[in-house]
């Protein structure tokens, strides 16, 4: 304390300048409009890296501890030995690395200052309040990272079992858990219920990381007072890994990993379309649309774990060359390319109605990877299978795309069919290809405009139908005082906008002084 106030150590003020020479001659504007153009990514969770980086500006924030002025974001300590381990940091090893091209080309930046301006961006672009930021944070060394145990913990202090209103026991545990968390930073409940509302609109969890599965909202990607209107407005039903719900186990998407539990909308096995011993037979080739107001993962094939290349939704017609029955269930594939569930894997719900016989339309199709050497020519179509099998090629297609009209559909007793069609233009001008064979499967695909110009690729940008909560969310709802907050927040969008961006800031903030004269919005 001596020395500190004899003036042998630079006073807070010196200390900002200090620092802001670290960041001299960045050009935060250009820095911004690169962080804009990083968030789009479609290979990612709902298509965009917002999410990841505003977790990772809290993150790096919420170490800080307000009685030794340790951790927070001045620093950048999350890069070092204990605390990038910290089991609550799992999974943003991505966010660090997605930004490191950006910290070679404006190498005067420091990450500290990067990873708080990245998680602003963040929020802006996905309309969320615009925070004014202030440069000037540095990058501390290995000795300043804090160890493990500084953030929040989902099921800190529970025990075992469900009271009588569905509350898991021992939340009270939690709920001191948080306010400590909190305070140890000087954020009040109404603070902290702000950056809770607004900050678990963003992005979901996933079993093979936390443990948790599933996302806070319907659009992870956009900023809302969702959570805080669905938190209290929603039932909630408390599940674990093994929950089954009159026999059913309860859907992936929001199932933890074994040892975890969580909350998810009150949900039941649907009765739609409850089917005995399906069959292929029972699904001929033609239109089918989505049912039950849901949606249908379309792979890329017939296997379970192949990855999904989209989702048509509710009411959605598609059109299915060909289906076949894979265990218990039965699954059609697609003139688009692709293979979609009409019957559930476990052989006993209907996901898909058949509205209309096969239509093949003339378009531009694309030879499917790997069945090259299946699109052989003919001079003609035949008018059997019989016939077919004894008919000569004339040659095989060396091109990638083709235009195909006057299609012939040759079905069989068990429904099954195969398709041909007439080449226009090229070598083959006039010639005839095999669409679909029952022995080998579709030998081509329609290139749909606006949709799979060049092969579609695995999305992640996932619809959500079931939400889930984690316990310390719950807290919320359960704890009186921080309901208060929640309950005003889902009654009013932009208050929260307004309060969840004062309180984003003063947590990016907290043992950091900024730089006098040096605001950026």
């Amino acid at each position: 304390m001596g020395n500190s106030a004899s003036g042998s150590r630079p006073g807070p003020k010196k200390t900002a300048k200090k620092a802001a020479g670290k960041n001299s001659g960045v050009n935060f504007a250009a820095v911004r409009a690169d962080l804009k153009e990083l968030m789009n990514a479609p290979e990612w969770d709902d298509g965009s890296y917002a999410p990841l980086l505003i977790r990772l500006g809290w993150h790096s924030s919420g170490t800080y501890d307000n009685s030794d002025k340790s951790g927070g974001s001045n620093g950048a300590t999350m890069r070092h030995l204990p605390e990038k381990d910290d089991p609550e940091n799992v999974g943003l090893e991505k966010g660090r690395e997605i930004l490191e091209p950006i910290k070679a080309k404006y190498p005067n930046l420091s990450y500290a200052d990067l990873w708080v301006l990245a998680a602003y961006v963040a929020i802006e672009v996905t309309g969320g309040p615009v925070i004014e930021f202030e440069p000037g944070r540095t990058d501390k060394a290995a000795s300043k990272a804090v160890k493990p145990g500084r953030l929040p913990e989902a099921e800190h202090g529970l025990g075992q079992g469900l009271d009588d209103n569905g509350r898991i026991n021992g939340w009270e545990n939690l709920a001191d858990h948080i306010r400590n968390v909190f305070g140890r930073m000087g954020i009040t409940d109404q603070e902290t219920v702000a950056l809770v509302c607004g900050g678990h609109v963003y992005g979901r969890c996933h079993p093979d990381l936390s443990g948790y599965a599933g996302a806070w909202v319907e659009e992870p990607t956009k900023f809302s007072n969702e959570y805080a209107a669905d938190l209290v407005g929603d039932e909630w039903m408390y599940v674990e890994h093994g929950t089954t719900v009159n026999g059913e186990p309860i859907p992936e998407e929001t199932r933890p990993a074994e040892g975890k539990r969580q909350y998810m909308t009150k949900w039941e096995p649907s009765e739609l379309g409850k089917i005995e011993n399906a069959n292929a037979t029972n699904y001929p080739p033609g239109k089918y649309k989505v049912v039950d107001e849901e949606y249908v993962n379309v792979r890329r094939t017939h296997q379970t774990d192949s990855v999904i290349i989209d989702q048509p939704v509710f009411e959605t017609v598609v059109t299915v060359i060909s289906t076949r029955k894979f265990g218990n269930g039965v699954r059609g594939q697609l003139d688009v390319g692709g293979w979609i569930s009409i019957v559930s894997s476990n052989g006993e719900e209907q996901l898909m109605e058949r509205v209309g016989d096969l239509e093949i339309v003339s378009a531009k199709y694309r030879v499917l990877s790997g069945a090259g050497p299946q699109a052989k020519v003919y001079d003609a179509t035949p008018a059997t299978k019989d016939e077919f099998e004894g008919m000569e090629s004339v040659g095989v297609l060396n091109v990638r795309e083709i235009q195909l009209s006057d299609f012939h559909i040759l079905e069989s007793e068990d429904k099954s069919v195969e398709i041909f069609a007439r080449i226009e233009g090229g070598e083959y001008d006039s010639k005839y290809v095999p669409v679909l064979l029952q022995s080998v499967g579709a030998i081509f695909e329609r290139i749909q405009p606006g949709y799979n110009e060049t092969p579609r690729k695995a999305i992640k940008k996932l619809e959500v139908r079931y939400q889930m909560m984690l316990p310390s969310d719950m807290i919320f709802l359960w704890d009186p005082e921080f309901r208060v907050h929640v309950e005003k927040y889902a009654e009013d969008e932009e208050l929260l906008k307004r309060d969840f961006g004062a309180a984003f800031k003063k947590l990016t903030q907290l043992g950091f002084d900024g730089c006098p004269g040096m605001k950026i919005s």
